[in-house]
């Protein structure tokens, strides 16, 4: 039942043959044979090594070493190379020996070398500059004789840096052997896999033979299949449903006309342009490719015979909307779409045309092929991304297309094509026809490009263009064109989901009445074109969809050699993904090692999150981590690492996980230290501008990056632009920061309010979310109980208004102060609080120790109080003393809302979590609540990992604990309090993802109860702070959660008090807005639901 999921045998000699040409760096030529193993056999082999196998000579195989270099590098250096003279290529050889190859080193493994890894990298830089330079006689017998011409990315760079040198596209050739089927998808496949070892489609990996490093003996007795995945993630098969829904072909608008009048274009203000050429956006720094054009790029007879099969998926049932009364032009989609909006139950998949015809769709073949070799040479970048990006199943005849759109004697209106991948370009040919004119026209270059059948274009669709008119139309004239892509809806988070749900249903379809007794296994077995994917088999049961659909993604984007950003919000378990990426990957690789950053409180929770999983088969022999609890134990993992790494002892992979603070000085004691894969916990921070720790990490040779960040956009939008960069080099070769930009500043004039800028911040959204989505895995949604999130106005009292006035703090004041100015903040949480700051003498209400609250930041103080101060905070504390604590509590409209609400979830038997940001604050909330006699324990900044460890088992334990006093900016990180259902922000930082972080302490995964947010703004910080952070909540949405989002206007507000659904919460409102402080004033001003201040826009 398995045998179709096992690793093929592989034969001594084949062992023999591969050993010789790993350590010596020589090719060998090998044939299929009883001694040698079949076609599967070789290539199974050839690819775990990270061999290269080319298909020539006629009937045999040529096994090449493993290139040393990334393709970046690679690229650079051949480029270097060709253009230089003989006294400077002789140079560039020598400095080859005087470098480092980690992939070299990682490459061979145990072998022992008995070459240089330059001697390899001379011989391809002098094959390229032949190649560059050769006459075009010489060329073509080259294919038959260099297996260089047949391994990427040697082919590409070759062909490409000669296409520059001759300023002409180098035609394909059809004349290239042929090979099987097999052999040549890999050998034209993205099949770089360099840094983690290849395992062949195996769906169950036993311990035994060899087994890594990452598994122990367990007691494990055996799995039904049917516990295997938790429910809801495998797929659900109504094949009812499916038939009645499949018949939607779908409502989708590839040519979208934004105004009411569609505009027309002729060839009036255009160039057209009939001669092969390249053209950028702009000039000089910056520029990015955005058409090139080839005329004859593909043979008339490929095109015809693709023509005959594709036209009849051109109709008029294509549910787009014709335009100037006219009727639905001859349109269709062939491939894969991603049919989000409808109702079928599968929203990505085949189109109905391609469901049905799967068997002549393969005479399209040739032309895809074609299309995507002149793809892969005249722009290699966007190749390059856009094949790390596809998803495997999506690919069309191995191709980086998912989906072709066919036009038949449709003169298309001025459009942008919405949903192409925005790092990539479209290629669009003329198939067939008779025709004159219907030249395609880009408004922003004022060009138009004459398509004849077999004329190429590749081109950024995100501009606008259009057909001209047709030469004598009158005269019947036809013209089929295709347009090939890849739609970016295929790689959301709906679509990974959607897959992994199918592929865990075959997963347990091959292991039907069969019982699961093995450690380990490949959850992507079921696919032999995935990379595999291990996971411990009592674990797989535990792990979400949505988490299964994050690794899923991971790992497509770490076999292409790309990093990737893992976006999930709080809560939803991205250590857990992250934990089972580094066992698949050391089950995989043994003797590789994984880098893992994060901020110095949170290495407790990656400790603790291992050790609880380790029960789940989630085992790490050399988990090494810094987290300070154990010093000694620290140092010697170190120790024994060194061991290691002198060949003292066998080499075996360790995981790290360190903070930033002491990555320096750990690179400087591990000199030449090379991870398999790269972790940054909290990733945003990586976007900081002149960040030390980006720099330190770029010091690292390591192409797999992962960031993991539930907030990854803080500020603005270039911070994503920045993370999307660092785990991927090439994205800013196509989209460069100018560019960028220009776009986030279109998106940012609407989220402050310009309603004028509408469509400029939605075009501009489109575009960016189109550009991330091969890199972004986001999912912001989630599937935890309700979140009830409001913003509660809070009154003050008479002697808060007092000082307020003596302050200045107006509106306008308010607007002027520094972040650092803590004085507003002091006084709205209480008079005490604020008279005890200004005085520099507050008496810690906690501690017992004196301490100068925030003394280090700049702002004026008062040394000695006036005599009036000095006597009413004497007061404040006789009223305290003396139990008269309503009394006390009435002076603050915050304090007072917040002990009601404090009373009414004690009264409820639930707990409640109370942020603040302030030492002051923290420590009057804690001495209030315990006078009220609410059993309270209070965590802060300065407090040690084990004084929060005490403080998380306590409070989910302890029955009678009902508070937590909280530092929303330190204790907010790596703390799991589900135990609590109520979040009081006393009150809130500028960015809103600082509270967010807060929040998901309580609003994570495992919690089972709904959560209650209460946010409490007091009349003295008015609502300044709120509107930064709605601006950038805003932005949040506009990027993150496509949606157009702004700021909603003051008056758009509406307070929610009298109309609240829940009762018991109606009632709570009222009585706080009757509650009177001293003065007369009320406790509670306004109610407003939190997620109503950023207004969504259709």
């Amino acid at each position: 039942m398995l045998n179709g999921l096992t690793r093929v045998s592989t034969s001594s000699e084949l062992e023999s043959i591969l050993d010789i040409v790993q350590s010596s760096g020589e090719i060998a030529v090998v044939f299929t044979s009883p001694s040698i193993g079949d076609l599967e056999t070789i290539t199974s082999e050839t690819q775990r090594r990270q061999l290269r196998i080319a298909g020539i000579p006629r009937g045999g195989y040529t096994i090449l070493p493993a290139i040393p270099l990334y393709d970046d590098e690679l690229l650079q250096m051949c480029e270097r190379y060709t253009s230089a003279n003989e006294y400077e290529k002789a140079e560039m050889r020598n400095s080859l020996y005087m470098r480092e190859y980690p992939l070299f080193t990682y490459s061979i493994r145990h072998q022992r070398a008995l070459f240089h890894p330059a001697d390899y990298v001379s011989r391809i830089l002098q094959f390229c500059s032949y190649y560059v330079q050769a006459p075009d006689a010489d060329v073509l017998p080259l294919q038959d004789k260099s297996p260089f011409l047949h391994i990427s990315p040697i082919k590409e760079i070759c062909k490409h840096l000669r296409l520059i040198a001759r300023g002409t596209p180098v035609a394909p050739d059809d004349s290239e052997s042929p090979v099987p089927e097999q052999l040549r998808l890999h050998a034209e496949s993205d099949a770089e896999k360099l840094a983690a070892e290849r395992a062949t489609a195996m769906s169950i990996a036993t311990s035994s033979g060899g087994a890594s490093e990452t598994e122990q003996p367990s007691l494990f007795s055996g799995v039904a299949p049917s516990a295997l995945f938790q429910k809801g993630a495998v797929e659900e098969v109504d094949k009812d449903a499916e038939d009645t829904m499949e018949d939607l072909t779908g409502e989708e608008t590839v040519d979208a006309v934004h105004s009411f009048q569609a505009e027309y274009l002729t060839l009036d203000g255009f160039e057209l342009v009939t001669k092969a050429s390249i053209y950028y956006d702009r000039e000089g720094e910056g520029q990015r490719i955005v058409a090139v054009y080839i005329p004859g790029g593909v043979p008339e007879d490929t095109c015809r015979a693709a023509a005959a099969v594709l036209e009849p998926a051109a109709t008029k049932k294509n549910l787009r909307a014709p335009t100037n009364g006219g009727l639905p032009p001859d349109t269709g989609i062939v491939g894969y779409y991603d049919y989000l909006t409808n109702p079928t139950q599968h929203k990505c998949r085949e189109t109905e045309y391609s469901r049905r015809n799967w068997g002549l769709l393969a005479q399209s073949e040739p032309l895809l092929k074609h299309l995507d070799k002149l793809y892969s040479q005249l722009a290699p970048m966007h190749h390059h991304l856009q094949r790390v990006a596809i998803p495997s199943q999506y690919q069309l005849c191995g191709t980086v297309f998912s989906t072709i759109t066919v036009n038949r004697n449709f003169r298309t209106a001025v459009h942008t094509d919405k949903g192409d991948f925005r790092s990539g370009l479209g290629v669009l040919s003329v198939i067939n026809g008779e025709f004159e004119g219907c030249h395609l026209a880009i408004k922003r270059l004022k060009k138009a490009f004459q398509l004849k059948v077999g004329d190429v274009l590749l081109f950024d669709t995100s501009l606008e263009h259009g057909n001209t008119e047709v030469v004598n139309p009158e005269i019947h004239w036809q013209r089929t064109s295709v347009v090939c892509y890849l739609r970016t809806g295929l790689m959301s988070s709906v679509c990974e989901m959607e897959r992994r749900k199918h592929l865990n249903r075959l997963i347990l379809l091959q292991l039907l009445n069969t019982e699961v007794r093995n450690t380990t296994v490949n959850i992507n077995g079921a696919d032999s074109s995935l990379p595999p994917l291990f996971v411990p088999t009592r674990l797989a049961s535990h792990l979400a969809p949505v988490q299964l659909a994050a690794l899923g993604f991971i790992v497509e984007r770490t076999e292409k050699q790309s990093g990737c950003v893992v976006a999930m919000t709080m809560g939803l378990g991205k250590t857990l993904v992250a934990l089972t990426l580094c066992f698949s990957q050391l089950h995989l690789a043994p003797q590789a090692d994984i880098l893992i950053l994060t901020p110095k409180p949170i290495i407790s929770h990656w400790v603790d999150e291992k050790n609880k999983w380790g029960m789940h088969g989630l085992h790490f022999p050399h988990f090494v981590a810094s987290d300070g609890l154990n010093s000694l134990e620290f140092e010697q993992q170190l120790l024994e690492y060194e061991r290691q790494r002198n060949n003292e002892k066998p080499k075996l992979g360790h995981i790290f996980v360190i903070n930033g603070e002491y990555l320096a000085g750990f690179l400087r004691r591990f000199k030449r230290f090379t991870p398999l894969l790269m972790i940054v916990d909290e990733g945003h921070r990586v976007a900081a501008k002149g960040n030390k720790l980006t720099e330190s990490l770029d010091r690292l040779r390591c192409n797999l990056r992962i960031v993991l960040s539930g907030t990854p956009l803080q500020n603005d939008a270039s911070e994503l632009y920045r993370l999307v960069g660092w785990v991927n080099k090439g994205v800013s070769r196509v989209l460069p920061p100018k560019r960028f930009q220009e776009l986030a500043n279109d998106i940012n004039q609407f989220v402050e309010g310009d309603d004028g800028a509408f469509y400029n911040a939605v075009m501009a959204q489109e575009y960016i979310q189109d550009w991330m989505r091969g890199f972004v895995f986001r999912e912001m949604e989630n599937d935890l109980p309700p979140l009830h999130d409001y913003l509660l106005i809070c009154g003050s009292s008479d002697v808060q208004r007092e000082y307020e006035e003596k302050l200045g703090l107006t509106e306008t004041a308010m607007t002027a102060l520094k972040a650092t100015e803590h004085r507003p903040h002091h006084l709205s949480t209480h008079p005490a609080c604020y008279l005890a700051f200004i005085s520099d003498s507050y008496q810690s209400m906690v501690s017992g120790w004196t301490v100068r609250a925030q003394s280090n930041t700049s702002r004026p103080r008062v040394s000695q109080l006036e005599e009036i101060d000095t006597m009413r905070l004497e007061q404040y504390v006789q009223l305290v003393e003396n139990e008269q604590l309503d009394a006390f509590i009435d002076l603050s409209g915050k304090m007072r809302v917040l002990v009601d609400i404090v009373l009414r979830v004690q009264a409820r038997k639930e707990k409640l979590i109370i942020f603040s940001l302030y030492v002051g604050s923290q420590d009057l909330i804690h001495r209030t609540l315990t006078a009220l006699r609410v059993c309270t324990f209070t965590v802060r900044g300065r407090d040690s990992q084990d004084r929060r460890r005490r403080a998380m088992q306590e409070f989910s334990e302890n029955k009678d604990l009902i508070v937590l006093v909280l530092s929303t900016k330190i204790a907010a990180y790596g703390l799991d309090f589900t135990a609590a259902n109520h979040v009081v922000l006393f009150d809130s930082w500028w960015n809103p993802q600082v509270d967010a972080q807060a929040i998901a302490r309580a609003y994570r995964r495992n919690q089972r109860k709904p959560v209650t947010v209460y946010r409490l703004i007091s009349a003295t910080e008015n609502k300044f702070v709120l509107r930064s952070q709605t601006r950038k909540i805003a932005l949040f949405k506009c990027i993150l959660h496509e949606r157009t989002s702004r700021q909603a206007l003051p008056d758009e507000l509406e307070d929610c008090a009298a109309n609240e659904k829940d009762e018991e919460r109606r009632i709570f409102w009222a009585k706080l807005k009757t509650t009177s402080l001293a003065g007369d004033s009320r406790a509670l001003l306004n109610v407003y639901r939190y997620q109503e201040s950023v207004r969504e826009s259709e």
